[in-house]
């Protein structure tokens, strides 16, 4: 079993927290786990990062493609929520999932810790992308992918504050990928209607191997 990189942790709170969370904590269903397993290319033994975890719905289940042999970083940016993480996967018996505290600057993650990244209607949220996009780049290893699972902008979802309004709640693919092409990004695919809805969508990413961040 490969080493497990040790996360720094982070504390930090504001209203747009709030609403980092809320849309993180929608069902994790099986439909939808197996897509993104399969987007990601998820096998045994890699490193995952679930950012943005909500109720580690999601970091549950995929921690089964990943197998005891990987593990799961299932980052979150209010204490209550990693706490409530690390005693769901003690109660599920997953020691391969660990609950990380980090901020909206910084993930808490170790560089070049993660073969892998999933952001799940989480991106649009951030408060400072550029300097998230450069969290990102240095948790995922060269080559490593990452998910954006994210939704057009809804212009009758109420606005919150310190959430980025780019026409609405939500983010225009062009400006999701023109964002993450600036960054360093080599995009590999991208997806529409993901799971049904035609108003969310999907953009797979991977860092090059030889390429600097571009930010």
């Amino acid at each position: 079993m490969r080493p497990i990189p040790q996360p720094t942790r982070r504390r930090f709170a504001t209203l747009a927290t709030l609403a980092f969370t809320a849309c993180s904590l929608s069902g994790a269903s099986p439909s939808e786990i197996d897509r993104i397993g399969n987007l990601l290319s998820l096998e045994p033994g890699q490193i995952l990062a679930d950012v943005g975890a909500g109720d580690g719905g999601f970091a549950e289940a995929l921690a089964d493609r990943v197998g005891s042999e990987g593990h799961v970083y299932a980052t979150e940016v209010k204490p209550d929520l990693v706490e409530s993480i690390h005693k769901r996967m003690l109660d599920a018996g997953l020691v391969q999932v660990t609950a990380v505290l980090g901020d909206q600057n910084d993930l808490g993650l170790a560089p070049g810790c993660c073969d892998a990244i999933l952001l799940r209607l989480v991106y649009h949220h951030f408060e400072e992308p550029e300097t998230m996009r450069s969290s990102l780049w240095h948790a995922l290893k060269p080559n490593g992918l990452m998910a954006i699972i994210d939704i057009t902008p809804q212009k009758n979802w109420r606005e919150l504050p310190g959430v980025p309004n780019r026409g609405g709640h939500g983010i225009p693919t062009g400006d999701l990928l023109a964002e993450m092409l600036g960054a360093g990004f080599e995009l590999v695919t991208q997806e529409t209607d993901w799971n049904g809805d035609d108003d969310r969508f999907a953009m797979l990413f991977r860092r090059p191997e030889a390429a600097s961040a571009g930010h």
